[in-house]
């Protein structure tokens, strides 16, 4: 993997549009510049949060202010009328007075300033989810529904104290702002690790059934993002968020603390009947059928107030099936793509390029009730509400039956690579180790097959395994950093790191002879023509340009109307943010979902920082 510029930093520290992220993670681990860059940002993001965050005006300021004021001598004001003869000796007093008022005026401005940033409605919410770093559109919908929720849970023991101002909920998530201060006050970041065992934090339904676990999503070093994503629209109108927080991690850098046990308990209920109201579900009409045998069926669109969730059925031809038995046909996944009127690209699923638009939030794969059939669903955290956009298919795979193999002397692989090339697969077999442990993964000596190469398959289901001359089989796992290099969604390869592998639990020495089989590949077809117009009715709708299979189900504008107390909603927002919120076009700098610093030139809202 190449060394990451600014821009691939900042969306790899910020989780945005990253595909790769764990092939990125050991790419940096590795790589001293990446490091220095990576420590470089940080530190400036810490720059801006103290420049624009400065600290709280001390308690004692009130009295320290009172205490200069009782020490200065303030004539009372004469009640006789002003003549010629005392004008002199009036303006004296005035003079005095004057300097007087505009000191205790200037000292009630900060005062005033040092309330306002104390408020917790206004200075917990720029320091926390809606600070601009942080939000993002379903955020903002949600504080424009006035769905935003403080449970001001604050917590102490052993000295730490772990508070909750802000919880934001729809049917498509939870979102949660944690802080956590030590003894010393400052917030400590990196002390709560969220498990099964010692802490974590659930939500449950009306009848007290988890139907949600959070996680720390990082993307700040403010508070803890704590997310927790529903697979299928919840029903309840009233949720529980339950913390059962009772330890909090050791050092993981070796600063010298230990790991503390404590009771930081908590949960409170939000309301989702506001929430549930905003819901929108609309049936879709539209079926596709591919020249490999896989038909696609649109289902239904639901809008909720946090994102937007497609559904969908797909099922296999019976030739198809022949050549995905057993379970292997449930191994699929879709790759398609939403797109303006003017064909800019809005979010992309399984894309092979990088950057991509992404803001896919969460996904189900269901078997259906016979062999070939998924249901699926994609929930997104933005779609257009009332302008027109395209779902554009790009292709799909699933996991087949395969059998390719390939010979080789492992010990001569450094003079002599050898190539597996199969089905648009290029890869490279370099060298072969044997590892010990604690260099190997599974606790046990593993023969190590080093590769690199291109890969045009997903290899996310693909099942490795090696034979020696002696007939004796091992399972091979792969792994290591690999990413799209190009730019082509649809077309792009996939390219294998220098760190990528096969790992051989069990293999002891390096054996004369191997052959390598892939028993299953996750074959990937690209030869589909499909787009489905959407919030577009057919009197408006032009042909003209457009090429492949093109369908039409009428008008999905679900626009949700703006009351007065939305719109009071919106105006307090931008007051709080420092920004203009317009309402304009679509989306087509849309990234991730996240609004940044930058003008934000279309879209739900039109974002102009003051």
């Amino acid at each position: 993997m190449k060394c990451l510029g600014r821009d691939e930093m900042e969306m790899f520290l910020t989780r945005s549009g990253v595909t790769d992220r764990s092939g990125m993670a050991n790419h940096i681990a590795a790589c001293s510049d990446c490091q220095r860059l990576k420590n470089a940002l940080l530190e400036e993001q810490e720059q801006w949060a103290r420049e624009m965050y400065a600290e709280t005006l001390p308690e004692s300021f009130t009295d320290q202010v009172m205490s200069a004021l009782r020490e200065e001598e303030i004539e009372p004001a004469t009640s006789e009328p002003i003549t010629e003869r005392t004008g002199r000796v009036a303006v004296k007093r005035s003079r005095k007075i004057w300097w007087v008022t505009v000191g205790v005026a200037s000292i009630l401005v900060l005062l005033g300033v040092a309330s306002f940033y104390s408020i917790p409605t206004v200075a917990e919410i720029i320091r926390s989810l809606f600070s601009r770093n942080n939000v993002d559109i379903g955020l903002l919908r949600a504080q424009e529904f006035g769905l935003v929720q403080h449970p001001n849970i604050k917590i102490k023991d052993k000295g730490y104290t772990l508070k909750i101002d802000e919880a934001v909920a729809d049917p498509t998530r939870v979102i949660v702002a944690l802080q956590l201060y030590g003894p010393d006050g400052k917030h400590e970041r990196d002390r709560l690790r969220l498990s099964e065992e010692g802490s974590r934090i659930v939500v449950k339904d009306e009848q007290g059934k988890v139907i949600g676990k959070l996680y720390d999503m990082g993307a700040t070093n403010d508070f803890y993002y704590l997310v927790a994503f529903f697979p299928e629209p919840i029903q309840s109108n009233r949720i529980t968020i339950e913390g059962q927080i009772g330890k909090l991690d050791g050092d993981p850098w070796d600063k010298g603390f230990p790991a503390i046990k404590g009771n930081w308990n908590f949960e409170f209920p939000i309301d989702m009947t506001e929430a549930q109201k905003q819901t929108k579900i609309t049936e879709l009409q539209g079926e596709y059928t591919s020249p490999g045998g896989m038909t696609v069926r649109l289902k239904r669109l639901t809008r909720m107030v946090q994102g937007v969730r497609l559904e969908l059925d797909t099922e296999l031809s019976p030739e198809a099936l022949v050549r995905s038995p057993g379970d292997l046909w449930q191994k699929q996944e879709l790759m398609f793509h939403f797109e303006d009127a003017a064909g800019s690209e809005i979010h992309s699923v399984n894309a092979r390029k990088f950057p991509r638009r992404d803001s896919l939030m969460t996904q189900s794969h269901i078997p259906g009730d016979k062999p070939g059939q998924m249901h699926l669903s994609y929930t997104f955290k933005y779609l257009p509400e009332d302008q027109p956009y395209r779902f554009v298919l790009d292709g799909y795979s699933v996991a087949e039956q395969d059998g390719s193999s390939v010979s080789f002397a492992p010990a001569r692989l450094q003079e002599e690579p050898v190539f597996f090339r199969m089905d648009g697969d290029d890869i490279r077999l370099k060298g072969f180790t044997i590892e010990q442990p604690p260099d190997t993964k599974h606790k046990k000596t593993e023969g190590v097959l080093h590769v690199d190469g291109k890969l045009w398959n997903d290899p996310s289901y693909d099942d490795w395994m090696v034979q020696d001359s002696e007939g004796r089989e091992y399972q091979a796992s792969m792994g290591g950093s690999l990413g799209p290099n190009g730019s082509d969604r649809k077309h792009g390869i996939l390219e294998l790191g220098e760190d990528y592998e096969f790992r051989i639990p069990g293999m002891l020495t390096v054996p004369e002879r191997l052959t390598l089989i892939r028993n299953v590949v996750n074959k990937r077809y690209v030869n589909v023509d499909w787009l489905v117009e959407m919030n577009r009715s057919p009197e408006n709708y032009n042909k003209e340009g457009l090429v492949g299979s093109i369908q039409q189900f009428g008008d999905l504008n679900l626009h949700v109307g703006r009351n007065e107390e939305a719109k009071g909603q919106r105006r307090k927002l931008s007051f709080l943010l420092g920004i203009r919120i317009i309402r304009c076009g679509s989306f087509n700098e849309h990234e991730d979902g996240f609004v940044g610093l930058e003008e934000k030139t279309e879209g739900l809202d039109r974002i102009l920082v003051n």
